[in-house]
């Protein structure tokens, strides 16, 4: 499938509205490199190879549908002078499951590098204190911030 970034773009957003992150790995090269350039005091800074990066994203996401009921990521896309290049601003809306209070938030921000039809590099710079506010884990997320100080 040899698909354009754009094209990726939208892929991408289609398994993050579904909560597929293995499918969302699917989309990568063999040896694709997922980063994470702002520290989260849960998550390693890169992780290399699309199996790997499956493992990880379905690892640490793994309660997400018990926490949270997202009912939309809306994506924006922007293009850049590079054609493999594009970066994704991502807005998760939906409902807390614990309180049943919704939730909308800049979720994060990936810069994505598409060639030969898939992802070779995805750089997540996510807003990890939305996603604890919005699954209701802000008191372990701040306790794992105090612990890795």
């Amino acid at each position: 499938m040899d698909v354009s970034a754009r094209e990726m773009a939208a892929l991408l957003e289609q398994r993050l509205r579904a909560l597929d992150f293995v499918g969302f790995a699917e989309l990568f090269a063999e040896d694709a490199v997922f980063e994470y350039p702002f520290e989260h005091p849960a998550w390693p800074a890169s992780v290399h190879g699309r199996a790997a990066i499956a493992e990880h994203l379905a690892g640490s996401r793994k309660e997400i549908r018990s926490l949270i009921e997202l009912t939309g990521v809306e994506t924006t896309v922007h293009e850049t002078t590079d054609p493999e290049v594009v970066v994704l601003e991502h807005v998760a809306v939906g409902t807390t499951v614990a309180t049943g209070q919704p939730f909308r938030f800049a979720s994060g921000v990936g810069v994505v590098t598409v060639r030969d039809g898939v992802v070779v590099r995805y750089r997540d710079y996510t807003n990890p204190l939305g996603a604890a506010k919005a699954t209701g884990r802000l008191t372990e997320f701040a306790a794992g911030i105090a612990s890795s100080a």
